[in-house]
Protein backbone atom coordinates (compact mmCIF):
# COMPACT_ATOMS: atom_id res chain seq x y z
CA UNK A 1 0.00 0.00 0.00
CA UNK A 2 2.71 2.38 0.77
CA UNK A 3 4.50 1.64 -2.28
CA UNK A 4 1.63 3.45 -4.24
CA UNK A 5 1.79 6.51 -1.80
CA UNK A 6 5.87 6.55 -2.97
CA UNK A 7 4.51 6.76 -6.69
CA UNK A 8 1.77 9.65 -6.35
CA UNK A 9 4.58 11.48 -4.19
CA UNK A 10 7.19 11.04 -6.34
CA UNK A 11 5.59 12.27 -9.47
CA UNK A 12 3.69 14.87 -7.81
CA UNK A 13 7.46 16.15 -6.33
CA UNK A 14 8.42 16.09 -10.68
CA UNK A 15 5.17 17.55 -11.57
CA UNK A 16 5.97 20.78 -8.59
CA UNK A 17 9.77 20.72 -10.20
CA UNK A 18 8.01 21.23 -13.77
CA UNK A 19 5.65 23.73 -12.34
CA UNK A 20 8.72 25.08 -10.94
CA UNK A 21 10.55 25.73 -14.12
CA UNK A 22 7.45 26.89 -16.09
CA UNK A 23 6.26 29.53 -13.29
CA UNK A 24 9.85 31.01 -13.49
CA UNK A 25 9.73 30.69 -17.64
CA UNK A 26 6.69 32.20 -17.98
CA UNK A 27 6.54 35.04 -15.57
CA UNK A 28 10.31 35.66 -16.51
CA UNK A 29 9.09 36.27 -19.98
CA UNK A 30 5.72 38.02 -18.95
CA UNK A 31 8.12 40.76 -16.61
CA UNK A 32 10.94 40.44 -19.23
CA UNK A 33 9.62 43.84 -21.07
CA UNK A 34 9.76 46.14 -17.42
CA UNK A 35 13.36 45.20 -17.03
CA UNK A 36 15.66 42.40 -16.23
CA UNK A 37 15.50 43.14 -12.73
CA UNK A 38 11.67 42.91 -12.87
CA UNK A 39 11.76 40.07 -14.86
CA UNK A 40 14.46 38.03 -12.29
CA UNK A 41 12.25 39.00 -9.04
CA UNK A 42 8.94 38.06 -11.29
CA UNK A 43 10.42 34.40 -12.53
CA UNK A 44 11.49 33.94 -8.33
CA UNK A 45 7.90 34.55 -7.81
CA UNK A 46 6.91 32.34 -10.46
CA UNK A 47 9.15 29.74 -9.54
CA UNK A 48 7.85 29.98 -5.39
CA UNK A 49 4.90 28.70 -6.09
CA UNK A 50 6.14 25.52 -7.66
CA UNK A 51 9.05 25.58 -4.70
CA UNK A 52 6.32 25.91 -2.11
CA UNK A 53 4.89 22.69 -3.76
CA UNK A 54 8.29 20.94 -3.70
CA UNK A 55 8.61 21.19 -0.37
CA UNK A 56 5.48 20.01 0.92
CA UNK A 57 5.56 16.96 -1.40
CA UNK A 58 8.93 16.32 0.20
CA UNK A 59 7.42 16.58 4.12
CA UNK A 60 4.75 14.08 3.14
CA UNK A 61 7.67 11.57 1.67
CA UNK A 62 9.70 12.39 5.15
CA UNK A 63 6.54 11.41 7.06
CA UNK A 64 5.90 8.35 5.37
CA UNK A 65 9.17 7.52 5.63
CA UNK A 66 9.36 7.95 9.13
CA UNK A 67 5.94 6.04 9.75
CA UNK A 68 8.00 2.95 8.17
CA UNK A 69 10.80 3.61 10.20
CA UNK A 70 8.56 3.46 13.46
CA UNK A 71 6.59 0.56 12.06
CA UNK A 72 9.73 -1.36 11.89
CA UNK A 73 11.42 -0.49 14.98
CA UNK A 74 7.86 -1.20 16.98
CA UNK A 75 8.03 -4.26 15.06
CA UNK A 76 11.84 -5.53 16.10
CA UNK A 77 10.54 -4.22 19.61
CA UNK A 78 7.88 -6.31 20.42
CA UNK A 79 10.26 -9.29 18.94
CA UNK A 80 12.80 -8.19 21.61
CA UNK A 81 10.10 -8.02 24.54
CA UNK A 82 8.87 -11.59 23.38
CA UNK A 83 12.59 -12.64 23.48
CA UNK A 84 13.08 -11.64 27.11
CA UNK A 85 10.29 -12.69 28.58
CA UNK A 86 10.63 -16.44 27.46
CA UNK A 87 14.33 -16.10 28.50
CA UNK A 88 12.71 -15.03 31.76
CA UNK A 89 10.21 -17.89 32.15
CA UNK A 90 12.70 -20.20 31.02
CA UNK A 91 15.19 -19.10 34.13
CA UNK A 92 14.11 -20.27 37.73
CA UNK A 93 13.59 -17.45 39.42
CA UNK A 94 16.35 -16.82 42.20
CA UNK A 95 15.59 -15.95 45.65
CA UNK A 96 16.84 -12.95 46.33
CA UNK A 97 18.47 -11.85 50.30
CA UNK A 98 18.62 -8.15 49.78
CA UNK A 99 15.41 -6.41 50.73
CA UNK A 100 14.85 -2.75 49.25
CA UNK A 101 14.98 -1.58 53.07
CA UNK A 102 18.84 -3.00 52.94
CA UNK A 103 19.72 -0.09 50.15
Amino acid sequence: MHKNYEKILSFMQGASWGAVIIGAYLFFTLFYPFGLIIALIGGFFGASIGLFLVIFFEMANLKLEIYREKKEHTKLMKRMVYLLERLNTSQPSQPSDEKLSDH
